[in-house]
């Protein structure tokens, strides 16, 4: 090899091999045998989603497993390079890890979906020896060293990886290692593999490149990328600015490309905005606010250095403030709704909803009559999700099928495309629409009992139903939904994300359902989730423990669908342009208005709410809230257990200034794991609350990458922070301040994006305590600070316990075996119930 680039395997435990020139994924969509299904609702949230195996994938496995791949490559490809694959092309690249042990490519596909991909790398070692390694993937790989198959490991496991220890003969100097990666793809897919080398000698990884020049050159980019920044992870109404670290010596021109991980169908990419970073130059400007709306965002920052293309994803909240009212509070309903979808139709996502708020706005027919064709596709599809878009078409036809706005083939594709869906699991497909979820479950038997109403004489082609049959059986489904739902109300408690969900089907129900009882049971559905939200939000937003979280959802409260489902019935909080809400603004629902007080609650004032969520009331809440913070969590739930997106603890005061603790599920931001980086936990914690303090217990497995813990700490979010020992102090101006506490000691993170906004502390057993506090409990973030440093703390990571005396709160103690408890009283109170107990009262000051 004439020109390589040297890296060093990841130091992780093991030496990790992450370093690959990959081909891209080759994708083929696959057809099988329609069947049927059979599970419960909710039931994965607690045994994990493997318990639902798509029938489909038992069939692929079996074909994939009775034929094994062939090497695919005799020489050492080069960046540029192409392989081709079912009649496409792929082409070789730099693999980029950016601190990912694993070789990923993880995504969304909303149709069963063949992925293959090829890597290569040379390994060399100082000595030849028989080395250990230990090999591990979702899906399969087939690996090759030095020209002969070592293993074709295929475990198949949807989206749980699975190891394999191997031993390979090691030739002192060069060894080339070939790959070959495959997994039948199913909605969300972690689709990646991992080399880790358990041996002694330290290795090095060479990568073919076409000349040193070109490797050099790389190397500078990729240092840039690795530790360039957003000043604050939010933009409010100005530029949205990179930071570098360092300037580069030479010009840099940047293909920018926005994505959704959650687009309506799959789309070719929009074309690219193009920036240069000039010499010299530490920051490049994005856009603006306005090019965007309010969402967040994720940005993809390529650029080309010969035939190397190197690729950095990087997310940050946007805020347009174009829309919002100076006085919100003063509008009707009515009107804010009417804002909210004007907010839409310029800013919502290309999607049936934002065609809807666009017809209502007034705008071209003809624009709106594309956005919903191009939906109709995915319906037809029966992509994922598609559930979530055909409830629209309903209200579409009941509003506008009389308009004269659209032709009669633009009906007769509805009507057929209505006929054709799959309901439910107990009809035939091979596609992998999700059914297992409250919302989904919603989605369908919401979808089934209208499209039954509109067409009752009609045969339903995949189940040979007529559609007064599939009302009939549309309401005996959505009768014991909402029994569920009253029983147990949310088994996904709170999560912004999945709220706007269950509103889109309650709120056409309401409007659509010709059912009196449906109707009257979706307004009670609707009011209770209201009563929720109000009681859980802070400023507007909701801020609180989420039963599933994504982090765009966690940094982006202002362009959370709760946001602005907050703002249009109550005038609090800010509107945005989330596009499942288009339902509640045309629709004639309006919440109770008895709740609005909760949301503006006075200064001496404390709010309380402790209520049960899920199955058996397994998701214990605590909510303590006054004028200038809100602290939220989830009390004892699965301590110890691998999580999920369970998003565990919050403390907030601005939509800016929030702080979590969490054992992050991947050792990268911006991936897209559940859980991911900030969102969820790999292990999940023992959580204790009362009032304004948190505790919790972390004892992570050995096996997890993982080997710390992590809380969210955005510095520029607050005007002062001081640390002291192992306590970190914030103020949020000077009203409210917070105190994070780490047994194992806290480090800030200094470099890449999460510079300033991350405290790690180390080990696999910690505690932590999170308390906050304002003006009227302390006085001054001095007397707070120096209170909390001096008050009595026995704490010990081994035996998992803590003892402390807050001095407001009194005694307060946990361990691993035993709950929350302050002054010799459980912190908890048993039976709560599903609508809770939320209590308002004046606040007592310290020692009282």
């Amino acid at each position: 090899m004439s020109a390589v680039l040297r890296y060093r395997p990841l130091a992780l435990g093991r030496q990790v091999i992450n370093r690959w020139l990959m081909t891209g994924v080759l994708t083929r969509n696959e057809r099988f045998v329609p069947v049927t299904m059979e599970g419960d609702v909710n039931d994965w949230l607690i045994r994990g989603f493997s318990i639902h195996e798509n029938p489909c994938r038992r069939e692929f496995v079996e074909r994939r497993r009775a034929a094994k791949p062939e090497l695919p490559v005799r020489k050492a490809p080069l960046p540029g390079e192409r392989v081709s694959l079912w009649g496409k092309e792929a082409v070789w690249n730099v693999y980029f890890p950016w601190g990912n042990p694993r070789v990923e490519e993880s995504g969304f596909y909303y149709v069963p979906t063949h992925l293959k991909r090829y890597g290569y790398t040379v390994v060399r070692s100082p000595a030849a020896h028989r080395a250990v390694f230990v090999l591990g993937t979702c899906g399969s790989v087939t690996l090759w060293v030095n020209g002969g198959m070592v293993c074709d490991f295929a475990p198949f496991t949807r989206n749980i990886e699975q190891k394999l220890e191997i031993e390979v003969e090691l030739l002192a100097g060069d060894n080339t290692f070939v790959v070959c990666h495959e997994d039948l793809a199913e909605r969300d897919t972690l689709y990646h593999f991992t080399l880790e080398y358990a041996g002694p000698e330290e290795l090095e990884l060479l990568l073919p490149v076409a000349d040193e020049a070109a490797a050099e050159a790389v190397l500078r980019l990729e240092e840039a990328l690795e530790t360039a920044y957003f000043p604050a992870n939010h933009a409010t109404d100005g530029e949205v600015r990179l930071e570098f670290e360092r300037a580069l010596d030479e010009p840099v021109t940047f293909r920018v490309r926005t994505r959704s991980d959650f687009p309506s169908v799959p789309r070719d990419p929009e074309e690219p905005l193009r920036r240069t970073l000039l010499p010299g130059e530490r920051h490049l400007v994005l856009g603006h606010t306005r090019d965007w709306g309010t969402r967040y965002q994720y940005f993809i920052l390529e650029a080309d250095v010969g035939d190397i293309t190197v690729q950095r994803r990087i997310g940050i909240e946007l805020y347009d403030g174009s829309f919002q009212p100076e006085d919100s509070g003063r509008l009707s309903v009515k009107e804010r709704k009417r804002i909210a979808l004007s907010c839409v139709a310029r800013y919502g996502s290309p999607n049936i909803h934002t065609a809807m708020a666009r017809l209502a706005a007034g705008e071209s027919p003809a624009r709106c009559r594309e956005l919903i064709l191009e939906g109709l596709g995915g319906i037809r599809e029966r992509h994922d999700c598609a559930d979530f878009y055909l409830v629209a078409l309903f209200r579409l036809w009941r509003d506008y099928r009389d308009s004269g706005l659209f032709d009669e083939a633009f009906w007769a594709a509805i009507k057929e495309a209505v006929l054709g869906f799959r309901y439910w699991i107990d009809e035939p497909g091979d596609d992998v629409m999700w059914f297992f979820s409250e919302n989904h479950a919603l989605l369908f038997h919401t979808c089934q009992l209208l499209a039954g109403q509109l067409f009752p004489d009609d045969l339903f082609t995949n189940s040979g139903e007529t559609g007064a049959e599939r009302r009939g059986k549309a309401e005996r489904l959505l009768r014991a939904w909402f029994d569920r739902f009253f029983a147990e109300g949310l088994a996904e408690w709170n999560s912004s994300a999945y709220i706007p969900i269950d509103v889109l089907g309650l709120v056409h129900l309401h409007d659509l359902a010709e059912n009196p009882e449906l109707r009257e049971k979706a307004k009670q559905a609707l009011d209770l989730l209201f009563h929720y939200m109000t009681a859980e939000a802070h400023g507007g937003m909701l801020a609180s423990t989420f039963g599933r979280s994504y982090e765009k959802e966690l940094m982006g409260h202002r362009a959370a669908g709760t946001t602005s489902l907050i703002w249009a019935a109550y005038g609090a909080g800010c509107v945005n342009c989330h596009s499942y809400n288009v339902p509640f603004y045309l629709s004639d629902y309006e919440p109770p208005r008895e709740y609005a007080p909760r949301l503006r609650i006075g200064l001496r004032e404390e709010l309380e709410f402790r209520l049960e969520q899920g199955k058996g009331g397994y998701a214990r809440l605590v909510h303590y809230r006054t004028r200038t913070f809100v602290l939220s969590s989830v009390s004892d739930f699965r301590p110890g257990a691998a999580g999920y997106q369970e998003h565990v603890q919050h403390l907030a005061f601005s939509p800016e200034a929030q702080i979590w603790v969490n054992h992050p599920g991947e050792l990268h931001p911006f991936g897209y794991g559940r859980p991911s980086f900030w969102a969820g936990n790999g292990c999940l914690p023992k959580v204790g609350q009362y009032k304004g303090l948190a505790v919790l217990m972390f004892d992570i497995d050995p096996g997890h990458d993982a080997d710390y813990t992590h809380a969210y700490f955005p510095v520029p979010a607050f005007t002062r922070v001081e640390r002291r020992g192992n306590w970190m102090f914030a103020s949020f101006g000077d009203e409210a301040w917070a105190a994070v506490f780490a047994l194992n000691g806290l480090g800030m993170t200094g470099r890449g994006p999460n510079r300033d906004r991350e405290l790690v502390s180390p080990g696999r057993r910690n505690i932590w305590i999170v308390r906050a506090s304002d003006r009227l409990e302390f006085g001054t973030f001095e007397a707070f600070a120096d209170a909390m440093t001096r008050m009595p703390l026995d704490a010990s990571a081994d035996e998992q316990r803590v003892r402390l005396t807050d001095p407001a709160y009194g005694t307060v103690a946990m361990d691993r075996h035993a709950p929350l408890t302050v002054n010799g009283r459980p912190a908890f109170a048993e039976g709560c119930g599903v609508r809770g107990v939320l209590t308002i009262r004046e606040r007592g000051t310290a020692g009282e």
